[in-house]
């Protein structure tokens, strides 16, 4: 593949340029033996690092979680400010940093207030781990306040950190988005091993794009398959504990499940947008068990928790995110494996507005008006090999070329929400953007057909003929 300076720099400098790039296309490894091995996850001996992180996770209105992960034992402290030399700054004592969390933990700064951008900085037994200029937050307004906010949302990173290093530095060069939603397949370790685990996730911890944007822009992460388990794994995977224990080290969620529910789901607040994080594997009946009205995808408990929880919401507009894709049509591995628990929840959803389905998994993006009725966009992959979007009369956007990742746009303050999709790709920036009306968003208009491919991008077998 052939890219100009000039391409390059436009595609760098000009994040709306349509001017043709050579979209980056790959192929899953055919044996996951051909690739370099996971470097294992050890401690370092002598003076305390940062291995990965700080990594921003849940921020609220009113507090903020910070997730660090050290070279051996320590304590983590952080210094707190609303100016950037950090001067009357406040010091947030953090958790010892010990081998039962792989020197792994969170840190939560209370007391913040709305609206307000804060400085920090990470010490190790008191010693600065981070430099100058300091990482900085905004805190989000508080719950059901109008306004805007950009939710960027990603699936599928890859084999190994390179994979997907190219994308996360070009998130963060551009970093046009106030929070991040990582929805699965955030590595490809195929396995319940706890050693394995911790050593994929501080792999895809380390590229310096992701610790460049993740230090400034708040992550939010649920699993899917591959970093859950094996291929299409669900809740009769050994080892699942295993799991969910390396999952909670690394995450800096607002929950984890619920009181005797554990998992990875979670639901927050952004202003007046609230978000579903859901648990699709831990609970989850096998894809090719018999389509029962028992056979579920979350579990009864997490279902009835979604459903209350949905049910209490004053937010205008509410995502449901999961790895996997709520389409009619849907492969093997999705809702469409589960009819009956399917059929229930959206019948439970019929009469409320402003729900969006967001989901990873599939290797490439589209847009879905699932039965004619409700939005879906299914996003990826960041990283990982390429697949085509099948035909489908409920797609309304696709693209099967590159490296992507998704944006929506939510503006509550006027007498109607306003949302908008954008379409991003590693080196060709925005390429596509839909403004969605809210006649569109709620099914009682049908959205109009993109094309196959967003403006700017050129397949690359066609630009190699």
């Amino acid at each position: 593949m052939n890219i100009t300076r000039r391409q390059l720099l436009t595609a760098t400098l000009i994040p709306f340029a349509t001017s043709g790039f050579a979209a980056i296309n790959t192929t899953h490894p055919s044996t996951e033996s051909a690739l370099p091995p996971v470097p294992p996850d050890e401690p370092v001996d002598g003076p305390l690092f940062l291995r990965a992180g700080p990594m921003l996770g849940h921020v609220a209105h009113d507090r903020a979680l910070v997730w660090v992960k050290a070279s051996n034992a320590g304590k983590v402290t952080l210094k707190v400010g609303a100016t950037a030399d950090l001067q009357k700054a406040r010091t947030i004592a953090g958790p010892k940093l010990t081998a039962e969390t792989a020197f792994a933990g969170t840190i939560e700064i209370p007391e913040l207030e709305p609206g307000t951008r804060y400085y920090y900085s990470v010490q190790l037994d008191g010693e600065a781990a981070t430099l100058r200029p300091h990482a900085f937050f905004q805190t989000p307004p508080a719950p059901g306040t109008a306004g805007k906010q950009r939710v960027a949302f990603v699936s599928c990173s890859g084999y190994r950190d390179y994979m997907v290093a190219a994308s996360w530095a070009d998130m963060a060069a551009r970093t046009a988005f106030d929070v991040l939603l990582q929805l699965g397949d955030n590595h490809y370790g195929n396995t319940s091993d706890l050693a394995k685990q911790r050593a994929n996730y501080l792999m895809h911890r380390q590229p310096l794009g992701f610790r460049a944007l993740t230090a400034k822009v708040p992550c939010v992460g649920v699993w899917d398959d591959h970093d859950y388990g094996v291929n299409d794994s669900d809740g009769s995977q050994p080892g699942k504990e295993n799991s969910l224990k390396a999952f909670r080290e690394v995450w800096a969620n607002p929950a984890f499940g619920e009181e005797g529910n554990p998992g990875c789901y979670c639901k927050f607040t952004r202003g007046d947008v609230d978000f579903f994080m859901l648990d699709v594997r831990y609970y989850r009946s096998p894809d090719k068990a018999e389509k029962t009205d028992e056979k579920t995808m979350l579990g009864a408990k997490q279902l009835a928790w979604l459903k209350r929880e949905l049910a209490a919401s004053k937010a205008k507009v509410k995502f449901i995110a999961g790895g996997s894709v709520m389409e009619t049509g849907g492969p093997l591995d999705s809702w469409a494996s589960y009819p009956a628990e399917r059929r229930a929840l959206l019948d439970f959803l019929k009469d409320m507005e402003g729900v969006v389905f967001l989901s990873g998994d599939r290797h490439f993006t589209a847009g879905y008006q699932v039965e004619g009725r409700w939005l879906e966009v299914t996003s990826g992959p960041l990283g990982s090999g390429n697949a085509t979007c099948p035909a489908s009369p409920e797609v309304w956007l696709s693209c099967s070329e590159g490296k992507m990742w998704s944006i929506i746009e939510v503006d509550t303050t006027g007498p109607l929400p306003k949302l908008a999709y954008e379409l991003w790709h590693v080196t060709g920036g925005r390429t596509e953007r839909r403004e969605l009306s809210w006649e569109e968003v709620n099914g009682r208009a049908k959205i109009a057909p993109s094309p196959p491919l967003p403006k700017g991008a050129t397949p690359a077998a066609k630009k190699a003929k």
